[in-house]
């Protein structure tokens, strides 16, 4: 079964007046449903299910969180372009925007300002930076380098930005999940999924491989999950994982955009394990508890915005149509310990996003779309613009000046700023 990340953000692009009318008006609305409570010595936040399940609010503004909207579509002039689907892992840099599928598929590179394609940037293969399916990407345009994880292989590929192979990153073990590279320190975070043959489940190396430190489940109750990993919207980092098993444990990190998730067993009460969202800290080389939600018995993603918790249940997308991929959302204010269930975000243009997939390649404190412009068409088509703002006719007219062109079928990216 694949299961999909899926981070529910909400963008913010109104004055700041509004903003606060919004958000009062929002929290005006709602009981709180968390406490806080202090685990092992770390002030986390517990949300229970039973009550702000009772609390439902059908659409989430999108300038709830965040600033700034920008549309790129993509360059599908020729077949060298074309994108296989939508839905697919993002990575942004200032110039540029790069896509990869967890397919057998190159990586492709983009020119941020315009959407035009560029070059595949390696390819399929198994000679000198040629690889099977992309595991996790990075840009790291100040210093000209991009950086790839093949899926299943002990190293990292490192190119330049006109697409020459220039060396490779070992590793230790074969890490199948994620890395996350600081350009500053020179500091390559990398997770891998639990379990004997892939343990350290996360270490901190340098540019050579080298490693720094590490953590395995000697130090943490850590089993049977998937990780990704990434670099959150407060500047710190963090782990995203699901477990194999059916079963959420704690988790650890240090930042905000993306969730993470294991198991970590209460130093005091060994015999407790707390579902817990957990920030990585570099500096003490430990995880740190900050969210847990109870009496939730659904597999589920966690993901943190600077205001916010979101919590969005998983499920299987095999075979199943898009139109039967609804999942329970759960929106925590972390200040006012408020929260509600919610369907989905009303994006600028008035197009309500409710889609199960529409928010996974969020990362690296950005809002993030790749989605097909017949699937926007759809969701235009049963739009009633008699109820659209001003400004939400104006974005929908930016819209469909993109994806009403008379070529074929489109990608569209929507980018924002996660506040």
């Amino acid at each position: 079964m694949i299961y999909v990340y899926v981070i529910f953000v909400l963008l913010l692009s109104a004055c700041s007046v509004e903003s606060k009318q919004e958000t009062d008006f929002f929290d005006a609305h709602l009981d709180v449903v968390c406490e806080k409570v202090v685990i092992d010595g770390d002030s986390a936040i517990v949300c229970d299910y039973n009550r702000v399940r009772k609390q439902h609010v059908t659409e989430i503004p999108y300038s709830a969180i965040a600033s700034d909207y920008e549309l790129v579509k993509l360059d599908n002039d020729n077949e060298e372009a074309f994108l296989e689907g939508q839905y697919s892992p993002i990575v942004i840099s200032e110039n540029y925007i790069g896509v990869h599928f967890y397919q057998y598929y190159p990586f492709k590179l983009f020119r941020r300002s315009d959407g035009k394609y560029l070059r595949d940037i390696g390819g399929y293969g198994q000679g000198p930076g040629e690889y099977g399916m992309v595991s996790c990407a990075q840009i790291d345009e100040k210093h000209n380098k991009i950086y790839i994880l093949p899926t299943l292989q002990k190293k990292i590929f490192v190119y330049d930005l006109e697409g020459n192979y220039l060396s490779n990153i070992p590793l230790q073990t074969f890490v199948n999940r994620n890395f996350y590279l600081d350009a500053e320190k020179n500091y390559i975070y990398v997770t891998s999924s639990s379990g004997p043959q892939h343990e350290p489940f996360l270490q901190v190396i340098d540019l050579n491989g080298n490693v720094i430190q590490e953590l395995t489940s000697r130090d943490y109750d850590v089993r049977g999950f998937d990780t990704d990993f990434g670099k959150r919207n407060a500047g710190a980092y963090d782990l995203d994982l699901i477990c194999n098993d059916g079963y959420f444990y704690d988790p650890y990190s240090d930042d905000i955009n993306e969730g993470l998730y294991w198991s970590h067993a209460d130093r005091k009460n060994p015999h407790t394990v707390m579902d817990f969202f957990c920030y990585y800290i570099p500096e003490e080389n430990r995880l740190s508890p900050q969210f847990a939600i109870k009496n939730m018995e659904d597999q589920r993603f966690i993901h943190e915005l600077r205001s916010y918790f979101v919590v969005e249940t998983s499920m299987s997308t095999y075979g199943v149509s898009e139109e039967k991929l609804k999942s329970t959302k759960i929106l925590v204010d972390k200040r006012t310990l408020k929260g509600c269930v919610f369907d989905g975000i009303r994006l600028p243009s008035g197009i309500f996003m409710d889609w199960y997939t529409s928010l996974c390649q969020s990362r690296d404190g950005y809002f993030l779309i790749n989605v097909f412009g017949s699937k926007l068409k759809e969701c235009i088509e049963k739009m009633d613009r008699t109820k659209l703002s001003p400004s939400e006719k104006d974005e929908l007219k930016k819209l469909e000046a993109l994806i009403y062109d008379g070529k074929e079928d489109c990608n569209v990216i929507m980018i924002g700023k996660l506040k």
